[in-house]
């Protein structure tokens, strides 16, 4: 069944009511979802990611005031696999879309109905992976980056000194396969932001007690209207500072799918599942090597005529 909405404020309270009933954190507090996180220093990296406060290495010193985004790190407890990008170890999606209910009904697309509401809103941990009611809820909004050594932090001095640099959002793009206002983002005052390509949305900054810094922390859902055929989706968002202290971000693209697929070892059609398909691959291969040394180099004469 689908529950069609007749108006956009209608719509927009209808996705709200629905967040409440799900147990979507839409305050502040102890923040039990997974954000996006926006820093400076793309290519700066932990030496070694097992004792990330010690050492470093670069391969751009240049672009220590670049902003940048990136998924949960290697170190978090729900570390993405594909960090930092959300994504697989593999490349493939990560974040996983669910259909919207009202009272048991999807809700449809206002001017096409057949096209309905989905969002991202699955619990994932490093240890439990996808379901673990001990991880993560995936994804919502955003947050500024304290990591390894302070190298990706944003500015920021005492509770009386508001910094500098004021980030805002820029949406690029969306994938293919939508009409541009497929997409948005919805905030937890009901609130839609980022409707269409090239809408910007203000982060703001605050004092955060728990960082003892400032920075930012904006809950915000991701929604799409798909239809049966859209298996896969995406959308393509920068970052800027119109503060002037930071350079703009590289695009960054976040995909989410209705159903992934996780590598695991085995699967050699990548299928997302071990059965007799991954068997006779490895029976049709067995036997041959692709293993080559510079040993097995045969000697030939260098003289070339011009």
């Amino acid at each position: 069944m689908k529950a069609t909405v007749s108006s956009r404020p209608v719509q927009r309270a209808i996705i709200a009511i629905t967040l409440l009933a799900l147990g979507a954190p839409l305050t502040y507090g102890e923040c039990i979802v997974a954000h996006t996180h926006i820093g400076i220093n793309p290519t700066w990296r932990p030496a070694d990611w097992s004792t990330p406060g010690v050492g470093s290495v670069d391969s751009d010193p240049t672009d220590d005031n670049k902003l940048w985004f990136f998924s949960l790190p290697p170190i978090h407890d729900c570390a993405t696999p594909g960090w930092p990008a959300w994504e697989q170890a593999n490349g493939g999606a990560f974040l996983v879309l669910t259909r919207v209910e009202e009272e048991g009904e999807h809700i449809a697309k206002p001017d096409d109905p057949n096209k309905t509401l989905y969002t991202c809103n699955f619990l994932y941990s490093k240890a439990g992976g996808y379901g673990d009611p001990n991880g993560r809820e995936h994804i919502d909004g955003w947050h500024s980056a304290f990591g390894p050594q302070g190298a990706w932090n944003l500015a920021s001095e005492d509770v009386n000194t508001s910094p500098a640099w004021d980030i805002y959002l820029q949406r690029q793009g969306v994938s293919s396969n939508l009409d541009e206002d497929d997409f948005f983002m919805l905030l937890s005052d009901d609130t839609a932001v980022l409707e269409h390509n090239s809408d910007t949305y203000s982060l703001q900054k605050r004092w955060l007690d728990d960082e003892n810094a400032w920075g930012i922390h904006a809950h915000a859902g991701f929604y799409f209207w798909l239809d049966e055929s859209d298996n896969e989706v995406s959308v393509v968002l920068s970052a800027h500072d119109a503060g002037g202290l930071y350079e703009r971000s590289a695009d960054f693209t976040i995909r989410f799918a209705k159903t992934v697929i996780q590598p695991i070892a085995g699967d050699l059609n990548n299928d997302g599942v071990v059965d007799i398909g991954d068997l006779q691959i490895l029976i049709d291969h067995w036997g041959q090597s692709g293993i080559y040394s510079g040993e097995q180099v045969e000697s030939h004469d260098h003289d070339h005529e011009d």
